[in-house]
């Protein structure tokens, strides 16, 4: 497959989908695949730091939130870390799919060990989706990828937490994304990192529908009360956009009818 001049090859088990107008994506066929949560990850943490240079992303899986900040902040650089191969190999080639290989510093380890960061500058955006199940409370996908993106083989948000309370600038945003049943144990992370919550975000299915997702902004300066806000992705009835999600997706410049594995997005 050829996008941007550079021939990268896709093996039986693979799938080339569209991620955005502009953004192609590798991703493994059964495993885990680009969905709505990378979007709003990435449009959360835009919106934090719209002028972000550099950025490190924790638990960069196969790319995709990076290749979305990359297309919108154009003059940014991302470092990812990823630990579980599979996924790091596909950040690579997705990279170079992209002609993005020079802004994306695909990283392969674990983000606990202080060694992979070793020498970096504070950054002034960093953003993650940690997995959200403990190992024990439920059954672990067949899939090694779906399994690592949503049981914590390797720690959850208190490690993204910890990892992100050491790079950080001062002043500068740390965005999180969790689970609808996450909040509170996100807000604990951040705390006991030595964090302060300054926005959540409350990502519902409908309007009055228990949240899907909860977007966490914080930084290591109080900011007081933190602000409450929320995202309907659909309207009460039928399958149309809200208005809120569809600028969303028009920022981060989505097609309009999705296809390939990009069709949840």
């Amino acid at each position: 497959m050829r996008t941007t001049g550079v021939m990268v090859t896709i093996t039986g088990s693979e799938t080339a989908d569209i991620l955005s107008c502009s953004l192609r994506i590798l991703q493994e066929r059964g495993g885990h695949r680009a969905s709505s949560d990378d979007v709003l990850l990435a449009w959360a943490a835009i919106r934090a730091r719209p002028d972000a240079r550099r950025i490190l992303e924790l638990g960069s899986g196969k790319g995709t939130v990076a290749l979305l900040l990359l297309r919108c902040l154009t003059t940014a650089k991302v470092v990812g870390i990823e630990a579980y191969e599979p996924h790091h190999e596909l950040a690579v080639r997705n990279a170079a799919l992209n002609g993005l290989t020079e802004r994306y510093d695909a990283r392969y380890g674990d983000l606990r060990e202080p060694r992979i960061l070793n020498g970096e500058a504070p950054f002034d955006l960093i953003c993650g989706a940690p997995p959200y199940l403990p190992v024990g409370s439920g059954i672990l996908p067949k899939n090694p990828g779906r399994a690592v993106g949503r049981f914590e083989l390797r720690g959850g948000v208190e490690a993204y937490a910890a990892t992100a309370v050491r790079h950080v600038a001062d002043g500068a945003p740390v965005v999180l994304l969790m689970d609808g049943r996450g909040l509170a144990r996100a807000e604990s992370a951040v705390s006991a990192a030595g964090l302060f919550t300054c926005t959540r975000i409350a990502v519902r299915p409908r309007p009055e529908r228990a949240p899907t997702y909860w977007l966490v902004e914080a930084g290591t300066r109080y900011f007081g009360t933190p602000v409450e806000e929320e995202v309907c992705m659909r309207l009460e009835a039928g399958m149309e956009w809200s208005p809120a999600y569809a600028a969303i997706r028009e920022l981060m410049d989505l097609p309009r009818q999705a296809g390939g594995g990009a069709k949840r997005l």
